[in-house]
C-alpha cells in the first residue's frame, strides 16, 4: 500500500500537464511567469513567437515519458490488486485450515470416546460369556413364540390341533386361549477342524407336550422337549451328520409359525418325524450353477407307531435299522433355485405276539420325490409326495405302521399315500403369504373296527386326515415377527361322516 500512495503524485500531475499541453503560449508564459519550476522550466520558450520545431519535440518528449510512467503505474495498481486478492486467497484458506483442524479434533475425541464404550462392553463380555470346556465358541439361538388361537370344533389338541374330531359329548367342541408352549431354545457350537473339515454341533428344545396327542382331552401341562440335535463334519462338498434330524426322504416343509411344535400339515401329507440317524451328503458340481446331491442315511424308526400294541397286542422288536437314500438336481438362482428329488426309505421289524409262533418279519417302505420350482421373481411352488407302507414312524399312514386285517392271522404294514404342497407370495423383502394343502390318506379297507379296546385312541380308527391353511407373515425387523394363519381340519374315521373344524391363530415372535 505504501508504493500506492508514493505514486499518487504522478495521478496528480498527468492532469495537469495534458491541460498544459492544450493552453495557448501565452498563457503559458503566464504561468511560467508564476515561478512556476520544475520541468516545465527545463522548455525553452518565446515570449513573442509560436514553440519552433525543436520545443515542439521536446514537449512531445516530456508528455511521452508521461505516459510512460503513467502506464507503469496502472500496471503496479494492478499488480497490487493481484497481490490483495492472492492475499484474500491465503487467509480464506486459512480459515478454512482451522475449520478442518477442528473437525479432525472432534472426530477424534469421538474415536477416543468410543473406544472407550468398546473396551467396556468387552469388559462385560468377558464377565457373561458362555464359558464351555472346550473353550469353542458357543452361541444361544431361539425364539420366543406367543401363540393365541380361536378353534371352532373338536380338535385333538387346540394349541396346535392336528385332527378334526366328531362333535359329540365326549370332546369340547369350542377353544379359545393362549400358549408359550412352542418357544424354543437352541444352542451352535463351533469347534476345531478335523481331516480337513469343519466340525459343528447344535441342539434345540422347546416346551411343547407331545402326549397331548394321546390323551383326550389334552393336559395342561408344559415340559422341556429336545427337538433335534447334531453333530457335524463339514468338508467342501461333503458333509457327515449324526443327530435327531427329519429324515432324509423329506427334506422340505410348508411355512407356518403357528404350528412349530410339530412341522405345519403334520400327519396331513408331510412326513417330518425327527429320528436318530446319521448320514452323509455329497454335492457334485456341474456346468455353472447345476449340481447333483447324493445322500445316504441309517436311523432307527421307533417313534410313530402308538396304536400297534393297544389294537392288537403286539410288540415291535428291532431287528435292523432303516436305510435312505436321496438323489435331487439343482440348478438355476443360487438364491431361489430350481429343485427336484427322489428318495427311498427300508427297513425290516420284527413283530412279535403272546406266543413265539406268533413272531413275524414286516417289510416297511416308502418312495418319496420332492420341488421347488420359482415362479418369477414373486412366487414359488413347491412340495412334497409319498407312497409307502409302515410309515407312521416317518409321520404318515394315519399314525399307524401295521392293522389287521379283518380274518388274518397276522399283522401286517399298513398302506398310505399323501403328499403337500404350497404356493409361496414374496411380497416385499419384510412381507410374504403362503398358501399350502395337505392328505395323508390310509388304505382304509386294511382297517377295522377294534371294539374290544377299552376306551380306544381316535387315531386307532382314523383312515384319513386333510388340511388347508393360509398365513400372512410380516417380518418388520429381522428378529420380530408377526403372522396370522386360517387352518381347515377334515378327518375321516373308519365310521361316519368326515369331521370338520376350523382355526384361527395370531402369533407373535422374537427370534434371538
Amino acid at each position: 500500500m505504501g508504493t500506492l500512495r508514493q505514486r499518487n503524485p504522478h495521478l496528480l500531475i498527468v492532469p495537469m500537464i495534458v491541460l498544459l499541453a492544450f493552453q495557448p503560449l501565452p498563457y503559458l508564459r503566464a504561468q511560467q511567469a508564476a515561478s512556476i519550476t520544475g520541468v516545465t522550466a527545463d522548455i525553452p520558450v518565446s515570449t513573442s513567437a509560436p514553440p519552433n520545431q525543436q520545443e515542439m519535440a521536446e514537449i512531445l518528449r516530456v508528455l511521452g515519458e508521461m505516459r510512460q510512467e503513467l502506464k507503469d503505474s496502472r500496471q503496479e495498481v494492478e499488480d497490487l490488486k493481484k497481490e490483495v486478492t492472492e492475499l484474500k486467497e491465503e487467509v480464506a484458506a486459512t480459515t478454512n485450515g482451522s475449520s478442518g483442524a477442528e473437525a479432525l479434533k472432534t472426530a477424534v475425541d469421538q474415536l477416543q470416546d468410543d473406544q472407550q464404550v468398546v473396551q467396556s462392553q468387552v469388559k462385560t463380555l468377558e464377565q457373561t460369556k458362555v464359558g464351555t470346556e472346550s473353550k469353542y465358541p458357543l452361541s444361544l439361538t431361539g425364539m420366543i413364540l406367543f401363540n393365541s388361537f380361536a378353534v371352532n370344533g373338536a380338535v385333538d389338541n387346540p394349541v396346535l390341533p392336528l385332527i378334526a374330531l366328531p362333535r359329540n359329548a365326549l370332546y369340547v367342541h369350542h377353544s379359545l386361549g393362549a400358549s408359550l408352549e412352542q418357544t424354543q431354545l437352541g444352542l451352535n457350537a463351533t469347534g476345531p477342524r478335523l481331516w480337513g473339515a469343519r466340525t459343528s454341533a447344535d441342539v434345540t428344545m422347546d416346551f411343547f407336550n407331545p402326549t397331548d396327542y394321546t390323551v383326550i382331552p389334552p393336559p395342561n401341562t408344559m415340559n422341556l422337549r429336545l427337538r433335534t440335535a447334531a453333530v457335524n463334519l463339514d468338508w467342501e462338498d461333503t458333509q457327515i451328520a449324526a443327530g435327531l434330524q427329519t429324515p432324509l426322504v423329506t427334506p422340505l416343509s410348508p411355512t407356518s409359525f403357528a404350528t412349530v411344535g410339530e412341522p405345519a400339515l403334520a400327519w396331513s401329507g408331510n412326513l417330518w418325524t425327527w429320528l436318530p440317524q446319521a448320514t452323509i451328503e455329497r454335492r457334485l458340481a456341474a456346468e455353472g450353477s447345476r449340481h447333483a446331491v447324493l445322500a445316504f442315511g441309517i436311523l432307527d424308526p421307533t417313534a410313530g407307531d402308538a396304536t400297534g400294541t393297544q389294537a392288537y397286542g403286539i410288540l415291535r422288536q428291532s431287528i435292523q435299522p432303516g436305510y435312505e437314500g436321496r438323489v435331487a438336481y439343482e440348478w438355476g438362482d443360487r438364491l431361489r433355485p430350481y429343485e427336484i428329488g427322489a428318495n427311498g426309505y427300508y427297513t425290516r421289524q420284527l413283530y412279535s405276539g403272546s406266543r413265539p409262533s406268533e413272531t413275524q418279519a414286516l417289510d416297511f417302505w416308502a418312495g418319496t420325490a420332492d420341488w421347488r420350482i420359482p415362479l418369477g421373481g414373486m412366487a414359488e411352488l413347491s412340495g412334497e409326495f409319498y407312497r409307502g407302507r409302515g410309515i407312521g414312524d416317518l409321520g404318515g399312514g394315519a399314525f399307524k405302521n401295521i392293522v389287521m386285517e379283518n380274518g388274518a392271522q397276522y399283522a401286517s404294514g399298513l398302506n398310505a399315500t399323501g403328499g403337500w404342497a404350497q404356493l409361496k407370495w414374496h411380497f416385499a423383502r419384510s412381507l410374504e403369504a403362503n398358501a399350502f394343502f395337505g392328505e395323508d390318506s390310509a388304505e382304509a379297507s386294511q382297517v377295522r373296527d377294534q371294539g374290544a379296546v377299552a376306551n380306544p385312541s381316535p387315531y386307532l380308527y382314523l383312515v384319513k386326515n386333510q388340511s388347508t391353511a393360509a398365513n400372512i407373515i410380516f417380518r418388520p425387523k429381522t428378529y420380530l415377527v408377526f403372522s396370522g394363519e386360517y387352518r381347515y381340519l377334515r378327518s375321516w374315521y373308519i365310521y361316519g361322516p368326515a369331521s370338520s373344524a376350523q382355526t384361527v391363530d395370531l402369533t407373535m415372535g422374537y427370534l434371538f
